[in-house]
């Protein structure tokens, strides 16, 4: 793997019969270079750690050139019990740091976590996600159920809507075996010739998953996601791990090429969204009120920064009350403000 790591933890929680208690799970959250990046993460881990208390390890993906130590501001506690990866972003400032930088960072932390983990699942958070209730056991059951399920979350097919289409035309051109990328991710001109090298590995595992059935474009929203052990086994037994910052000239973020590589590796999306379901992803703005996203019975919220009539503060304050009366490991909370 191309990410150098600060710290390296294997965390696993076993039954009596010595096989992996498979509600364990790894969270990965992506930390951007902005100072609030880090309040907001603060507040996402709280109330991960609120409701789902010392089943999971996290993940912090450092987007900063030189690397922040950020476990002993995001939590503390959490390095204290040797529960925290730290990784820096194997893109090194090259590239856009939300679109494919998302995707180089994700591919570096499935696959420490394939090498070091023995946890049931993986989840991925973003800073601007919230916990406001349990969901681990759900995501394991439902892995359990469906094994042919290499992702769960609030599935989307881009292609559906025109103003949709984002990825899309991406996907298209990487089929061609030749063609002129006139503005990159990562900056400039590029030249596309997949008899070789980097774009034929790239056209190979497209053309692979549109062999298993994938849609150009469909992906899980990326605001938050569960990929099953099974799934990162897979990506990292089939290569699909192997080289992190592969992607980054193509302007696909981790959830449409999440989407793609776990077709790739023989699996699929699966929708997990509908009442008493944990996702409840939205790009921008939360998709419903967040009364009706309680009673609901939804697990993992996003976005609540400010979109519209929507107050990151207020609604940031409005779920820390919540987890104060209803979170099994609530201890004290801190403010957030803008």
């Amino acid at each position: 793997m191309n990410a150098r790591c600060e710290l390296e933890v294997g965390v696993t929680r076993r039954r009596f019969d010595g096989t992996p208690a498979t509600e364990t799970f790894a969270a990965i959250l992506f930390i951007g270079p902005a100072p609030i990046e880090i309040e907001r993460a603060r507040d996402a881990v709280e109330s991960l750690s609120a409701y789902e208390g010392d089943k999971f390890v996290l993940y912090l993906i450092d987007d900063d050139l030189c690397g922040r130590r950020l476990g002993e501001q995001i939590a503390p506690e959490l390095v204290r019990q040797n529960r925290v990866v730290q990784i820096l972003n194997p893109r090194k400032g090259r590239g856009c740091g939300w679109g494919p930088g998302t995707a180089a960072a994700l591919l570096a932390a499935l696959g420490h976590i394939a090498d070091h983990q023995d946890t049931g699942f993986a989840v991925k958070l973003d800073t601007d996600s919230l916990v406001i209730n349990r969901f681990a056991e759900k995501v394991a059951a439902k892995f359990r159920a469906c094994p042919q399920a290499g992702v769960l979350g609030t599935y989307q097919f881009s292609p559906a809507k025109m103003k949709d289409r984002t990825s899309t035309p991406a996907l298209e051109k990487l089929l061609r075996q030749f063609t002129v990328w006139r503005r990159t991710p990562a900056g400039g001109v590029a030249v596309q010739m997949a008899f070789w090298g980097k774009y034929k590995r790239m056209r190979n595992v497209l053309r692979q998953a549109i062999l298993n059935g994938y849609r150009l474009g469909e992906h899980c929203a990326g605001g938050g996601y569960a990929v099953s052990r099974a799934c990162i086994r897979a990506l990292r037994t089939q290569g699909l791990l192997d080289d992190p910052v592969l992607w980054l000239q193509v302007p696909l973020g981790d959830d449409p090429l999440l989407g793609l590589l776990c077709s790739a590796a023989g699996f699929q999306l699966e929708r997990f969204d509908a009442e008493g379901e944990p996702f409840a992803v939205r790009h921008r703005g939360l998709p419903d009120t967040p009364e009706r996203l309680i009673e609901r019975g939804h697990s993992i919220v996003h976005s609540v920064k400010d979109h519209a009539q929507q107050r990151e503060e207020w609604l940031r304050s409005f779920f820390r009350e919540h987890r104060k009366r209803t979170a099994p490991w609530m201890v004290g909370s801190q403010s957030f403000s803008q």
